[in-house]
C-alpha cells in the first residue's frame, strides 16, 4: 500500500516537473527574444495603461515616416527636373552664342543657322518631354501627356505641326521691313497663345498638350501640389509653356523655318534676327529664374525632410525607451532560466528512472 502510495506521489511529481519545465521554457523562449530583438516580448502587457502612448507614439512615427519618404520622392523628382532644366538652358545657350554673332548682319556662320536651330529644337523637344516614374515633368498636372510636339510631328487634334503653323506665316520668306515686322507679331501671338483668329495656330493648341496656363476662365491654372508635411503643401513643377520655355522656341522656331541667309534686305533681316534672338536671350535668363525657384521648391523641402528625420529620431528614442528592454538584465534572466531549466530537467530525468523496486 505504501508502495502504491510512493508510487502515485513520484508520479504526481513527475508531472508537475513536466509543467514546470513548459513554463520555464516558455520564459526562456520569450527571454531569448526579447535579447534578440530588443523589445519586450509582450509589449502592451508589459506598459500596461502606458500601452496608449506607444500606440500614439506608433501612429505618429508610422505618419512622419510616410512624409520622409513620399518626400524623398519628389526631392528625387525635383533633382531630375532641375538637372533637366541646366541642359535644357546649355542648349538654347549655345545656340544663342552662334546666332548674336548674326543678331544685326549675317555673317558666314548664317547659312548654317537653320540647320542648327532645327537640331537644337529637336534637343530641346526631347528634353522637355522627359518622365520622372512615368509621368511627365513639363506638363502640368495633366502629367500623363506628353507637353511638347516634335517641330515636324502633326498634332492629331489641330492636324498641323509646328513646323506647318510656322510655314504658314513665313511663307515664301521675308522680304522687308514692314513684311517681317507684320510676321514677327503672328508668330509673338502664337506662341503667346494670343491668335484670336486662327486659334488652331497657337502653341497651346498645336505645339503644346500639357496643362495650360490659364483655365477656361482665365484663371491660372493650378501647379503640381504635395503634402509635405501635416500643415504644408507645396506647389512645384515646372510647364513648357511657361514664357522662359516659349521664348526659347519661339526665337528658333523663327531661324528654323527660314534660311536667314537668303533675306536680302538688311532691315528685315535685323528685325527678323533681332526678334529671334531676343527671344532667345529674355528666354535663357527666364530659364536661370526658373531654376533659382526650383532650387527654392528643393531647399524648402530639403529642410522639412531634415527635421523629420530628427523627429523620427525623437519618435524612435521615445518608442525604444518604452518597449525596448535592459539587454544586460534580459540575459541574465536568460541565464537563470536556462540554469533553472537545466536543474528542472535533471530532477526530472532522475524521477522518471525510478522503479517500482525503489519503493520496496
Amino acid at each position: 500500500m505504501i508502495g502504491t502510495l510512493r508510487a502515485s506521489a513520484t508520479y504526481n511529481l513527475l508531472t508537475a516537473r513536466s509543467s514546470q519545465i513548459e513554463d520555464v521554457q516558455s520564459r526562456l523562449n520569450q527571454a531569448s527574444l526579447e535579447v534578440a530583438t530588443g523589445l519586450k516580448a509582450d509589449v502592451y502587457k508589459s506598459l500596461g495603461y502606458g500601452a496608449s502612448e506607444a500606440l500614439a507614439l506608433r501612429a505618429q512615427l508610422n505618419r512622419n515616416d510616410g512624409y520622409i519618404t513620399s518626400n524623398n520622392l519628389l526631392s528625387s523628382k525635383l533633382d531630375v527636373t532641375a538637372q533637366t532644366l541646366s541642359g535644357i538652358r546649355d542648349v538654347a545657350q549655345g545656340f544663342l552664342n552662334i546666332a548674336i554673332l548674326n543678331k544685326d548682319a549675317p555673317t558666314a556662320s548664317a547659312q548654317d543657322l537653320q540647320a542648327a536651330a532645327i537640331t537644337a529644337l529637336e534637343q530641346l523637344t526631347a528634353q522637355m518631354n522627359a518622365t520622372y516614374q512615368s509621368s511627365a515633368l513639363f506638363s502640368g498636372i495633366d502629367s500623363d501627356k506628353r507637353p511638347l510636339q516634335k517641330w515636324e510631328e502633326v498634332n492629331t487634334t489641330t492636324g498641323s505641326s509646328p513646323s506647318d503653323v510656322l510655314a504658314s506665316v513665313v511663307g515664301a520668306g521675308i522680304t522687308n521691313l514692314a513684311d517681317a515686322t507684320l510676321k514677327v507679331d503672328a508668330i509673338v501671338d502664337i506662341y503667346a497663345s494670343a491668335d484670336l483668329a486662327l486659334p488652331n495656330r497657337n502653341f497651346e493648341a498645336t505645339f503644346y498638350n500639357g496643362s495650360p496656363l490659364l483655365d477656361s476662365g482665365g484663371l491660372d491654372t493650378p501647379r503640381l501640389q504635395a503634402q509635405i508635411d501635416k500643415n504644408t503643401t507645396l506647389s512645384y513643377g515646372v510647364q513648357a509653356n511657361d514664357p522662359a520655355f516659349t521664348d526659347i522656341l519661339r526665337g528658333l522656331a523663327m531661324i528654323a523655318s527660314t534660311d536667314v541667309s537668303t533675306i536680302s534686305d538688311g532691315q528685315a533681316y535685323a528685325a527678323w534676327m533681332s526678334s529671334a534672338v531676343n527671344a532667345l536671350s529674355n528666354g535663357v535668363n527666364g530659364m536661370i529664374r526658373v531654376e533659382a525657384d526650383l532650387g527654392a521648391q528643393q531647399q524648402q523641402l530639403e529642410e522639412k525632410i531634415g527635421a523629420q528625420q530628427n523627429m523620427a529620431d525623437i519618435f524612435n528614442a521615445r518608442v525604444n525607451k518604452l518597449e525596448g528592454v535592459d539587454l544586460f538584465e534580459a540575459s541574465n534572466r536568460v541565464l537563470q532560466l536556462e540554469n533553472q531549466l537545466q536543474a528542472t530537467y535533471t530532477m526530472t530525468a532522475r524521477l522518471a528512472r525510478l522503479t517500482f523496486l525503489d519503493f520496496i
